[in-house]
Formats: C-alpha cells, sequence, structure tokens
C-alpha cells in the first residue's frame, strides 16, 4: 500500500510538470548566404602537360628502326645507320609526325606518322606496343612498325623565365648579367655540360659558373665578363656545395630539348625568341 501511495506521488509532479512546459521557441532566421570563395588561379608550372617527348619505332620485312627526338632522328635499315636532322610535332588525334632529312642531303627525307593504339610486333611473341607506325624512307613505298614512347614534361609549354619573380637566394635572378659567361663556358671550357647547377658575379669584372658533365663530376669555370676570355677551369671538390646549388639547373638547348618527367620547368630566352636553356627546379624529383 506504501509503494502505490509512493508511485502515485511521484506521478503528480510529473503531470503537472508536463502540463507546465513553455511553448518552443520560433525558429531563429537562418543566416545569409557567405559570398563565394574563389580558387586561386592555378601557377603556370602546375599546367605543364606530361607528353611522349621521344619514340622508339621499330619495323620488319625489311627490318627497320627509328629513334625520334624533338629535333632529330635516327634511322638503322640492314645497310646503313643515317641521322636526320628534323622536327617532331603533334598532329591529330594524339598523333606525332616526323619529316627529317640528313644534314645536306633533302632528297633523302624521312617521314613518319606515329598514332596511338595497340600495336603487335610481326616476328616476336610479347605485349602490344602503345603505338602505331606508318614510315617512308627517301620517297619509297610506306612501310609499317610498331613504337613505344618516353613520357616528359611538354616544354613547348613551360613558362617563360622571368627574372623579377624570382626570390633572392635564386641564383638565376642574376641570369641576365651572367648568360654570356654561361654560353662561353658551355661552348669554350672543355667541358661536355649537361647541365650548369650555379653561376655568380665576382670581383674584377670576372663571373664563375659551375658546370656539371655526364659523370656528375664539376668544375668551375672564370670568364672575365668585358672580353670573354675564359681565365681558368678547375675541377671542383665533392664536398664543395654552394648555398642552393642545383636550384634550379640550367640545361643547355643546343642538343635538343631535354627530356624532364618530373620538377618544374621554364624557358630561357634572353633577348630573343630562340630558346637558349632550360631552368629545371627539381622539386619532388626524389
Amino acid at each position: 500500500m506504501k509503494t502505490r501511495l509512493l508511485a502515485l506521488a511521484l506521478l503528480i509532479p510529473l503531470a503537472a510538470c508536463r502540463q507546465e512546459a513553455p511553448a518552443p521557441a520560433a525558429e531563429a532566421p537562418p543566416p545569409p548566404p557567405m559570398a563565394p570563395v574563389e580558387a586561386p588561379a592555378p601557377q603556370a608550372t602546375d599546367t605543364v602537360p606530361m607528353v611522349p617527348r621521344a619514340f622508339l619505332c621499330r619495323g620488319n620485312e625489311p627490318f627497320w628502326s627509328l629513334d625520334i627526338t624533338a629535333d632529330r632522328a635516327l634511322l638503322k635499315t640492314p645497310d646503313a645507320e643515317t641521322e636526320l636532322q628534323g622536327e617532331l610535332v603533334a598532329a591529330d588525334g594524339g598523333s606525332f609526325r616526323f619529316t627529317g632529312a640528313p644534314e645536306g642531303s633533302p632528297a633523302e627525307s624521312v617521314a613518319a606518322l606515329v598514332t596511338p593504339g595497340q600495336c603487335f610486333d610481326t616476328m616476336a611473341d610479347g605485349p602490344a606496343f602503345p603505338f602505331h607506325a606508318q614510315a617512308s624512307f627517301g620517297g619509297g613505298e610506306p612501310v609499317n612498325g610498331c613504337c613505344s614512347a618516353e613520357i616528359g614534361l611538354d616544354l613547348g609549354a613551360a613558362p617563360v623565365f622571368d627574372a623579377a619573380g624570382k626570390p633572392d637566394t635564386d641564383w638565376t635572378r642574376r641570369l641576365a648579367d651572367l648568360d654570356e659567361a654561361i654560353g662561353r663556358c658551355v661552348q669554350d671550357a672543355g667541358v661536355v655540360t649537361v647541365a650548369v647547377t650555379t653561376a655568380w658575379p665576382m670581383n674584377q669584372g670576372k663571373a664563375g659558373v659551375r658546370l656539371r658533365d655526364q659523370g656528375d663530376a664539376r668544375f668551375d669555370c672564370i670568364v672575365d665578363l668585358g672580353s670573354g676570355k675564359i681565365d681558368n677551369v678547375a675541377a671542383v671538390a665533392v664536398d664543395d656545395v654552394m648555398p642552393n646549388e642545383g636550384q634550379p639547373l640550367w640545361l643547355p638547348a643546343g642538343n635538343g630539348p631535354p627530356i624532364l618527367d618530373c620538377g618544374r620547368v621554364e624557358r630561357v630566352m634572353l633577348g630573343g625568341d630562340a630558346v637558349v636553356g632550360y631552368l629545371h627546379y627539381t622539386d619532388g624529383c626524389g
């Protein structure tokens, strides 16, 4: 009996609480819409695409091969090996066209059309090649073959170097004053130069240029800026590394555009329409 009375005593105030609860407040108006925030425009260096930069093409019956880069090719047949000077250009539908000839022999022209699509070697088992080639040599009958491709940054779409946008720590900020010294050292220092790792002004109207060869050996070339004469070329010790050396690398354009598959690249066109070199920032290249 006492338990029932206690339960009733508890229910009465609970009912009273439900009856006296205030009505829910009206919903607050939604906040005004926020103004849209525009995403920052991508930098030019972020838009350089990866494209085929070289092709290695092969055919049978009769055997032939054609190794193509941006401005030259090497043709091999059972009879000879022939170096060609020419141009590789993009065509419609993802295709590429090469036209070239041996130096001084325009009548011996070579033309090749490389198109995307599965291609199988008729004389060997193996996976399909990603490109098909149709070529003609010296105006003869067209021959067919398959190609593999070497992929790299599209240097033709790379931004043009601008010294004004470089920080003080970037050695290329002074590139306009050092360009003649770089050209002199690359041409005449006696080093097979694949890259310039840095360059700097010196006292008494001189400049220093650090060259790197195919074996990664480095050499300091000292040039008199007034006369253009090379004063000295000396090997650099392995542990002698200058601040910010190699960021970027200056790559010569004389042997054709390099094939780069990582990092950022800029075209150097100082005082003219011709590309004299490429700046390669190796961020993210491992």
